[in-house]
């Protein structure tokens, strides 16, 4: 017989959803009163960003692109990476893969090169989801630069950002699996940085999800408003920010540098690919998106601009982009479906007497969780973007 908690949660898949059971005073506080103070809040967000729209339009320097049908079939290398991990009682058990495409135009001529996470279970330690995507991270980096020794791109396009994000930095009560990882993520990235330098192959991190002020609260003093909010209103179809004078700053950057001293790298060639500026760019009739690039490459950046511009659809993603994106989506489903195999295979060990069935408890989810902890259909890029 199951034990009745793996039995609750294996065939809670196929049963009617659970009646709604929130308090209705609750509800009326969560949902209807909620619901009213957001969009005074968001009244008052709108009516901010159109006055200093005003204000500050004329102090952000912007660059227009038009549509090169030539430019757009310079070979490109992208690449992306995904994550969906599943949180047990007993464990945390990652699941992440990545895959680099090269692109021409709007056709890609050979096969893609794809990487999947080493399989294992990870039984302590906080930051797991992190510790995840900084894996993700680092075999997107990896397979990366496999494909520039393969296909020897004039471009490289990094769907995520070309720093980590600094949420996936050590800190205090991380493990030492944790800092291993990040040693080694840090490591390979500086690896893909230092190869595109050395073969003067421009790339940029193409941010589709970001949470940055950094122009809003650095340039224009502003802390409680996104760059994407307030460039929403400035940036046409096919323009782009030029980037600031100086590049990025901040603990991560640190780490880069002190990265690529550990490596030996002669700090007047380390910082041609640690000092990165960003931008930001509209390539669709979405919000804008943002680019990370590297000094070295600063006087591409409107070339590889215009391969995403000429390459992007309404959505404003480039087809190489999505394709490398929709090539390591990890859904929910796909998660759940391993889960599946795991009770499956679990079952069988029960039924030969090699597991006891009492063993079954180590594969039930947390309390009161779905089949996956969480629904991120990404990752980031590689990185996390916030």
């Amino acid at each position: 017989m199951l034990p009745p908690d793996f039995r609750e949660h294996y065939f809670s898949l196929f049963k009617e959803p659970e009646p709604e059971t929130l308090y209705p005073e609750l509800y009326r506080k969560l949902i209807d009163d909620g619901t009213d103070v957001i969009i005074r809040h968001l009244s008052e967000y709108s009516r901010r960003r159109r006055e200093l729209i005003r204000k500050v339009k004329e102090k952000i320097k912007i660059k227009s692109l038009s549509v090169d049908e030539e430019i757009a079939k310079t070979r490109i290398v992208a690449s992306d990476a995904g994550n969906n991990g599943v949180d047990l009682r007993s464990a945390f058990l990652p699941l992440y893969a990545s895959a680099a495409i090269v692109a021409e135009g709007w056709k890609i001529p050979e096969d893609p090169i794809f990487k999947a996470g080493e399989a294992d279970i990870w039984f302590d330690g906080f930051k797991l989801d992190d510790r995840e995507a900084l894996l993700a991270s680092k075999i997107q980096a990896e397979v990366t630069l496999e494909a520039i020794e393969r296909w020897k791109p004039k471009a490289v396009v990094f769907d995520g950002t070309l720093l980590l994000h600094f949420w996936l930095l050590p800190r205090g009560g991380v493990s030492k699996d944790y800092q291993l990882d990040f040693d080694q993520t840090l490591n390979v990235m500086i690896s893909l940085l230092q190869t595109c330098y050395e073969r003067d192959i421009p790339i940029v991190g193409f941010a589709k999800r970001t949470r940055m002020n950094q122009i809003c609260r650095r340039k224009f003093k502003i802390e409680r408003m996104r760059d994407t909010a307030l460039l929403d209103l400035v940036l046409r179809l096919g323009e782009y920010t030029l980037p600031e004078s100086e590049p990025m700053k901040g603990n991560v950057v640190e780490e880069y540098k002190k990265k690529a001293e550990e490596m030996k790298i002669p700090k007047n060639k380390s910082e041609k690919f640690t000092n990165i500026y960003f931008s930001y760019i509209k390539t669709g009739l979405t919000t804008p998106f943002r680019l990370e690039i590297p000094e070295y490459c600063l006087d591409r950046l409107d070339e590889v601009g215009t391969i995403l511009y000429s390459t992007s659809e309404e959505d404003g993603i480039p087809f190489a982009i999505n394709e490398a994106d929709r090539l390591t989506r990890i859904t929910t489903s796909i998660s759940n479906i391993r889960s599946l195999m795991l009770y499956s295979k679990a079952l069988d060990l029960v039924k030969s007497g090699e597991m006891k069935p009492e063993d079954l408890s180590l594969l039930i989810p947390q309390h009161g969780e779905p089949w996956v902890l969480r629904d991120h259909e990404i990752i980031t890029g590689g990185s996390k973007e916030k």
